[in-house]
């Protein structure tokens, strides 16, 4: 299969999930993180390889702008703190989890442990929807 078939594909499945999220009420954005994880578990799963170069440019950027065009800046007076906790305490304690796991599972240097939970840490520019008003997220999705 083409990486255009593939990406044909993909983008049908997350519009599904963006309707299932919106009759379930979820936060769409952990929807679309259970089904990749499930997927990535699945045996019938086929490799996809992906330019990053393209990947940021096909769903990093559209993510960010969706994010950005969402966000109140009312709600983000208003639920700083949250916020702060996910920016900063989330990202460290994410960094220090998987970089132990990286050096006592995975038996990689301190360094490079570190590195490694840095690199996968920093939350997605969505973090801050949960805490939107339910009808606000249906709104905004």
């Amino acid at each position: 299969m083409s990486l255009f078939e593939t990406l044909v594909i993909l983008l049908l499945v997350s519009a599904l999930l963006l309707q299932l999220a919106r009759r379930l009420r979820l936060p769409y954005p952990a929807l679309l993180a259970l089904a990749g994880v499930l997927v990535a578990m699945s045996p019938w799963a086929p490799k996809i390889a992906i330019d990053p170069h393209l990947a940021l440019v096909l769903f990093i950027a559209p993510a960010l702008l969706s994010a950005a065009y969402d966000t109140s800046p009312y709600e983000l007076r208003r639920h700083w703190p949250q916020l702060l906790a996910l920016a900063v305490i989330a990202v460290l304690l994410t960094t220090a989890a998987v970089a132990w796991l990286g050096w006592s599972v995975g038996g990689l240097p301190l360094a490079a442990a570190i590195a490694l939970g840095a690199i996968v840490a920093p939350p997605d520019a969505a973090a801050p929807r949960p805490f939107l008003p339910a009808k606000a997220c249906l709104d905004a999705q």
